[in-house]
């Protein structure tokens, strides 16, 4: 298995598509935007604003942290921690709603992220890990969270969350370290759990598809009293599926009960659990560009279902959450809100994976070996104080907070190598390994963090203004050598933005953002490196009418990582902290319902990320970050005809040329592709089954062959094939 990246600093791009889909996109934003222009641009008139406690939402009523009824949400929390309409936060975010997942069939949360803008899934067809690259920064193991709390991973720990589990799935772009603390400077996946109803839900779903899947799940909620005090939810699934690659396999049986309490419509308790079993995970592993990019020598390339590892390799993963969601109103002014969350989490894997092509015998691939169990415990709480106050014409919306994370993970792993394997003629079975290199750890992270925002609404202005200081400990003590590495930062961030909202919709905003992420070591002097910090700069203009469910966002940002790590070029043993990155772009993004039967999402992204500085990388791209995406993703619903119930849609998701290095950190190009994915669904209703359906969707759908992105010379890795899933789903 390979080396698992754990931080942007480990990742060292592409031509601009001549593309019809690009111009298709473009078209689309345009022509949703023109109603926001065709009146004139008036000051917004005060907008009232409902606070929902709790998840029991009706259609009328939407919160932060519940259901939305179609594709397109309109208020968010992730970027403030308030339940704030999406125009009035001043930096980019991007919603998947229940719907749309519906619609679309994602099996994880990188597939449930493929049509929004500014984020690329780099792995391929691997499902082990959601890894993901946000504005040009690679994914690392801070940059996932559910329930406004992180996930917090280690090494080759990391929590899974299935779709299926979830009510809406967002995308933050850009630094967030105000809000959350230590973090990847392009920005956070933030999840948010289905939660109990006081409306009966009974559901019971089954899929069957490509790779001999099989899945069935159930999702149940309900009041327990008349007066919907008290409502529960009970959500589940079981899956078994064979990978892409030949010899592994997929498997998961999760459980998610959930427990509501609502004595008042100010206060609103939900207990939160979590129990998930991956007894295999799949595939993840990566091919040299030998057999993928570049033909072998006999003229071939690799299959798509080529494995370089053995039968005998497997990841296993048991997570189990527990935790909870509180809030109260005092009164019209102040609230409080505590998110709290225990994370167990057991991973066990062994894997003999590809380590480049043989120098002597170019059509055979070296391999290693790497195994490694680890228990890791991670705890969360998050408490914040909320007060809502006018002084003069102003009114605010105060923000206090304080956080604390730990994390402890116990790793019990081994490094060696294995016998290299015949890219022409495999022979299998050979898992015999030499243990070089034994790997005993016990690492920790804490933080604690306090946090102030201000939300202060002027007329048509809207300034934002936060700020944060955090202490964060960082240590990993070594069983075999009986020494300790630590090191302690302490770090202020901050943000200010102003957004001005007319009266049609139309919001421009401009805001400054930071971030910081520990850089564990020291240099050859002995000195410990500060943590790398992030700044943005971010310009936009949104549109949200009031009265249409349409949101369409643009934005500019110039996004500059300081302080990263680079080769000491007196001794390259050691690291010294002059490196810096910067990552310019455009993003567009439109979402919306346009009427009773069609729905419609489309994106743009422009990224233009390199090493501004930095000892072997200078003036270079970065690795697996494409230039230009597109996507553009329409559905059509027949109501009052003959084929009444019947939805039809269809997706094209342009991915363009990335970079990625030699071995002699020379670039190379990985090629630009284009994807359609199409679905076919039935609404059972006319049958005496409201809320029943039956579907089919079709990633991938004409079978394209394609490299999604390498990350080495040595490292690539093969898009995934055609995916076709049915799906039936009952409600009674």
């Amino acid at each position: 298995m390979p080396t698992k990246r754990l931080s942007s600093s480990a990742a060292k791009q592409g031509r601009t598509p001549v593309s019809a889909l690009a111009i298709t996109v473009a078209a689309a934003l345009g022509t949703l935007a023109m109603p926001a222009f065709s009146a004139d641009a008036k000051p917004a008139a005060k907008e009232d604003t409902i606070t929902v406690v709790g998840s029991s939402n009706t259609a009328q009523q939407e919160s932060a942290w519940g259901p939305v009824g179609t594709y397109v949400a309109k208020r968010s929390a992730t970027g403030t921690k308030t339940d704030t309409p999406i125009e009035k936060n001043p930096q980019s975010v991007s919603v998947v709603t229940r719907e749309e997942m519906d619609m679309r069939q994602p099996d994880t949360v990188k597939g449930a992220l493929a049509y929004a803008p500014g984020v690329f899934a780099s792995r391929g067809s691997s499902t082990t890990y959601d890894a993901v690259a946000i504005r040009g920064f690679p994914a690392t193991n801070t940059t996932q969270y559910l329930d406004g709390l992180r996930l917090l991973g280690d090494n080759y720990s990391e929590a899974s969350i299935d779709p299926y589990f979830l009510e809406r799935a967002e995308l933050l772009r850009g630094p967030v370290s105000v809000l959350y603390g230590k973090s990847n400077p392009g920005g956070l996946v933030a999840l948010v759990s289905k939660r109990p109803t006081t409306e009966p839900l009974r559901e019971i779903q089954f899929k069957m598809g490509t790779d001999n899947l099989f899945q069935t799940g159930f999702d149940f909620s309900d009041a327990l009293d008349d007066q919907g005090i008290y409502s529960y939810r009970l959500t589940g699934l079981a899956k078994d599926s064979d990978a892409q690659q030949n010899m592994s396999k997929e498997k998961r049986y999760a459980i998610a009960p959930s427990f509501s309490w609502r004595p008042d419509d100010k206060t609103n308790f939900t207990l939160l659990a979590n129990i998930q079993n991956d007894p295999y995970t799949g595939y993840y592993g990566w091919l040299p560009k030998q057999g993928t990019l570049i033909p072998l020598p006999n003229g071939g390339k690799l299959p798509t279902d080529f494995n370089e590892g053995e039968a005998s390799n497997y990841t296993s993963r048991k997570q189990r959450m527990i935790g909870y969601s509180f809030e109260h109103a005092f009164n019209d002014t102040w609230a409080v809100r505590q998110n709290l969350r225990y994370l167990q989490l057991d991973t066990d894997m062994k894997s003999i994976y590809g380590s480049g092509v043989s120098a002597a015998t170019p059509t055979t691939i070296n391999r290693a070996y790497v195994q490694s169990k680890e228990h890791l415990n991670n705890f969360s709480v998050d408490t914040q104080a909320q007060a809502k106050v006018k002084t003069g014409d102003i009114d605010h919306t105060l923000l206090f907070g304080v956080d604390y994370m730990r994390m402890r993970n116990d790793i019990n792993a081994a490094f060696g190598t294995a016998d290299g394997l015949s890219m022409t003629h495999p022979q299998y079975g050979n898992d015999a390994v030499n243990i070089n290199f034994p790997y005993h750890y016990l690492n920790r992270q804490e933080q604690t963090g306090l946090y102030v925002q201000e939300q202060g609404e002027w007329n048509q202005w809207l300034l934002t203004l936060g700020g944060r200081y955090d202490w964060a400990k960082t240590s990993a003590y070594n069983r075999d050598a009986s020494s300790t590495s630590q090191q302690t930062d302490r770090q202020f961030t901050w943000r200010g933005g102003l957004n001005y909202l007319f009266d049609n919709g139309v919001t421009p905003y401009f805001s400054y953002s930071e971030s910081f992420e520990p850089n564990l070591g020291t240099t050859q002097g002995g000195s410990t490196f500060k943590p790398s910090i992030g700044k943005q700069y971010e310009a936009g203009v949104k549109y949200v009418p009031k009265d249409r469910p349409i949101v369409l966002t643009g934005a500019l940002y110039q996004l500059t990582k300081n302080n990263n790590l680079t080769p000491d070029p007196d001794n390259a043993q050691f690291s010294v902290q002059s490196g810096e990155i910067r990552s310019r772009g455009v993003e567009l993004e439109a979402k919306a319902a346009l009427n009773a039967n069609v729905n419609l999402i489309a994106s743009y992204t422009y990224t233009d990320a390199k090493y501004t500085k930095d000892n072997t990388y200078q003036g270079k791209p970065t690795v697996e970050v494409p230039k230009h995406m597109a996507s553009l993703w329409a559905d059509y619903t027949f109501h009052e005809t003959a084929v009444s119930g019947l939805t039809l849609g269809s997706g094209v998701r342009y991915v363009g040329s990335s970079s990625s290095f030699n071995s002699d950190n020379t670039t190379f190009k990985v090629p630009d592709y284009t994807l359609v994915d199409a679905t076919i669904k039935y609404d059972l209703a006319r049958f005496g089954l409201p809320g029943s359906s039956v579907g089919v969707n079709i990633n991938n759908l004409f079978d394209k062959t394609y490299v999604s992105s390498c990350y080495r010379d040595y490292a690539c890795y093969w898009g995934a094939e055609r995916q076709v899933v049915a799906t039936a789903t009952f409600r009674f």
